[in-house]
Order: structure tokens, then sequence, then C-alpha cells
């Protein structure tokens, strides 16, 4: 229902204003009393998620905006750089946080009185059958003008508004978050795709040092083959052993060039961009670890957990904003202009025109409409705030195993290193023993295997270093900061 009030232009204000307040008593009594609630929910305390455990010796520092500096590879430096310039990745996020603010403007302006001009001339005829008497009717063609001046202002009595105000705010702030999560994820993924890079040119390296190993086992059957001292098959057995190392140097040839294609995607730019990206020379020795204070800081930290929760007060501002619309619509409107019958007469004193008045609607029969987006805006919020919680977890989660992988990858590497160090010392004495007569085949060609499986778990186990150390980079933000509310 709506109701319409004029009052002639500047007279009798206080009346005016009497009226419209006792107007708006009464719709306000009328109002339909909103449904009922559960009790709201809200997110869960970061204090039920324990974890000190976990995260216990923790005395790093956080990871800076630029954390991949620390690894002081010039070429690692500007791939990222490029890819934040060009990725299409970043594109759409930047697309989307401006869409987001321009939604913001525009729900900020219906807070402002509106302001607009409006001019028709015309020329028309009327019907003589029309008014009464017909002699009142202007006869033929004739010129018309209207010029008006007009303002209208919804009066937020109920913070609809503001509440529709503060749910696009609350977007936008997830919007620029989502971007920073964005940033995240590709400044991750290159670093993660340059570590897979530099870990396939190390098994590369491996690969070369068994084909320069099986060499030297294949000379070494081959002279004592000419000598009558080995077998036909264990010369074989050592050319098969020998081209299957050839192979393999292939196949990591083909991957290191499939890893360069990843990348120059990643770029957002054409493989042979690829073509030029050097073989990486990380410092995988400067490492991050955790930070104290990790439980309390991390939420503000990770840029998807503020995205969740700037979602979740925007669903809550949303139901403020469905709960105002069960209460009566004001606003106040006024208009002044000219209006002629003949263009010449416009300036002419006596054809001014206006009007002032309040129109005040109040939902009275919707089938319902009014109460189904109520219960969909508290549908939103809960699943809103579920979200929020799940992604907590989440992030807790992904420090978590960061954490235990890189406690984990330190043990690993020092028995790496006694285990390479063991298995080259293993394969020296055997084959003088070798040499000597003293071995046969089999134990060669086991001492062989074993140095070489330990050289190449020595070589993804580094390499597993540094890409666990990017996926704690990302699990701790990487260098994302919320910002204060003001």
């Amino acid at each position: 229902m709506t109701i319409l009030c004029r009052f002639p232009l500047f007279a009798r204000p206080r009346r005016a204003s009497f009226l419209l307040l006792g107007l708006c008593a009464a719709l306000v009594a009328g109002c339909a009393p909103l449904p009922p609630q559960d009790k709201a929910p809200e997110p869960k305390d970061v204090s039920l998620y324990p974890s000190q455990q976990s995260f216990n010796a923790a005395d790093k520092p956080w990871p800076q905006e630029n954390w991949w500096h620390t690894y002081g590879d010039a070429q690692l430096d500007a791939l990222i750089a490029e890819g934040i310039k060009e990725s299409p990745s970043m594109a759409i996020a930047i697309a989307r946080l401006k869409r987001a603010e321009a939604t913001t403007q525009i729900t900020g302006s219906a807070m402002q009185p509106q302001l607009d001009a409006h001019a028709k001339p015309t020329i028309e005829k009327q019907s003589y059958n029309y008014l009464f008497p017909r002699s009142a009717v202007p006869q033929g063609w004739n010129d018309y003008g209207l010029a008006t001046l007009n303002f209208s202002w919804e009066i937020d009595f109920w913070g609809k508004n503001r509440a529709a105000l503060a749910a696009a705010t609350s977007t936008q702030q997830a919007a620029a978050a989502d971007a920073a999560q964005a940033r995240l994820t590709l400044t991750t993924s290159i670093a993660a795709a340059y570590g897979e890079l530099a870990r396939l040119y190390a098994a590369h390296d491996t690969a070369s040092e068994a084909l320069l190993v099986r060499k030297k086992s294949l000379e070494l059957f081959l002279n004592r083959f000419k000598h009558g001292m080995e077998t036909l098959l264990s010369v074989k057995q050592a050319q098969a052993r020998l081209a299957s190392s050839e192979e393999e140097l292939l196949a990591l040839d083909e991957q290191i060039a499939l890893q360069r294609n990843k990348l120059a995607a990643l770029l957002g730019t054409g493989p042979n961009r690829g073509l030029t990206i050097a073989r990486p020379k990380l410092d995988v020795a400067a490492g991050f670890g955790l930070p104290p204070q990790l439980q309390l800081e991390l939420l503000g930290r990770r840029p998807d957990v503020v995205a969740a929760r700037m979602r979740a007060e925007a669903s809550e501002q949303s139901i403020k904003k469905q709960q105002a619309e069960f209460y009566p619509n004001v606003n106040l409107s006024a208009m002044i202009g000219v209006q002629t019958l003949g263009l010449n007469m416009l300036t002419k004193s006596g054809s001014d025109l206006g009007s002032i008045g309040p129109a005040i609607s109040l939902p009275i029969f919707n089938g319902g409409r009014l109460r189904a987006q109520l219960f969909g805006a508290r549908a939103e919020h809960e699943e809103a705030i579920a979200t929020y919680n799940q992604t907590v977890t989440q992030a807790l989660q992904q420090v978590a195993d960061a954490a235990v992988s890189q406690r984990s990858l330190g043990l690993q590497l020092a028995a790496a290193a006694r285990a390479v160090t063991a298995a080259r010392e293993a394969h020296r004495i055997v084959k003088h023993r070798y040499d000597g007569g003293l071995s046969n085949y089999l134990e060669v060609l086991t001492a062989e295997e074993t140095l070489l499986a330990s050289l190449r778990t020595q070589s993804d186990l580094q390499s597993r270093s540094f890409t666990q150390d990017v996926a704690l980079v990302k699990a701790l933000g990487g260098g994302y900061r919320a910002p204060s509310k003001n």
C-alpha cells in the first residue's frame, strides 16, 4: 500500500511535519511482525582450535609481501613480477574488485538526496471530446512547455540503506581479499613451478652422473670380457643399463621443456617465453619457519580467511536489510518548475508550478515474498559462517601440514646426506675389489644401484625442501595483512 501526501509548496510546513509523523506512527503500528529466528550463528572463536602443541618452537618472522626475494634468484624475481603484471588470473581478480567498488558506490548513492532536471517542449493537439466544457479545450495544434527541477530523498528510518551499504562494503573488502588471494596463489604457483624446474635440472645432473657411472662400468666389463674374466651376459646387461640411463636423460629433457611451457602459461605469455628461462639458482638454505603468536595472527594474515569473514559480515547486514523491508518506506519528493501552453509564456509570471510531500508505502500482502527473502538471507548467513569456520580449519591444517613436512624434511635431508656418503664409499670399495677379482658382478651392480638411488633421493629431497617452503609461505598468507577497520 502506498500513501501519497502533497502539500502546497512552502505552505504550513509544521502542519505537514506533524501529519507525516502521525502517518508514520500509524503505519508502524500496522507493520507485520518479523518472523522469529533461532539463535544466530557466530564464527567459531580461534581459542576453540587447539594448536599450541603443533606450532611449538615458533620463532621465525612472518613472510614479507615480496617473500620470494629471500631465495636470491633474480630470474625468479623477474618471473613473478611479470606474472603479476600479465597473468589473466590477476586481471580477473582486479576486474572483480573494480566491479565490487562500483556496486558499493551505487548502493551508497541510495542514501543521498537525488536531484535532476527535466524539460519537455512538445507540439500536440488535444481531443475536443475529452474535456468539459468543450470550449476549455485548446483549439488545433499548440506548442507546450514544461521544465522542472525534481528532488527526491528516501528517508532511511529503519536502516535499510545503511545495512545495504554495509553489506556492499564488506563484499568489496572480500573482493579485495580475493585479489590478494589470487596474487598469493599466482606467486606461489610460479615459485613452485620454478622449484620443480630446479628439481628437474638436479635430476638431470643425477641422471648424467648415473650415465657416467654406467659408462665406466661398461668399460670395466668390456675390459674384463676381453681377458676372459667376464661373461657376455654381464656386458649386455651393462649395455642395457647404459641405454636406460640415456633414455632417462632424454625423458628429463622433455620434462624440463614442458615445465618451461608451464611457467610461460603462468606468466600469461606464449611458449616461446619458456625457451628463455635459464636454470634456476635458488638459495634453498634461506627458508621460512613458523612465527610466534601464529594461531592468533593467522586469521588476519590469510586473505582467504579474511574474504570469508567479510562475506559473513555482508550476509549479516543483508539480514538487517531484509528485516527493514517489513517497515514503511518513506520518500520525500519535491518539484518546482514552469509549465505553459505556448513556449513564449515560459518566462512570464504565473507559469510556475511545484509540489512537495512524502510518499509512504507499507507492505501488506505480498504472497510471503518478504518472509522468504528474510529466510533466504538468514540461510545465506548460516552458510557464510560455516564457510568461514571451514576456511579457518583448513588454514590451520595447511600450516600444520607444512610445518610437519618441513621438520621431517630436515631430518630426511641429513639422513640422505649420510646415505650418499656411505653409498659412494661402498661403490668405491666394491670397484676396487672387483678390479682385484675379489668381488663379483652382482656386488658391483648392487653398489652401483644403491649409489644412484641415494643420489636421486637426496636430489628430490633438496628440491622438495624448497617446494615445502613455498607451501609454508602460502599457508602463512604470503605477507598479506588485513587492512585495519576505520
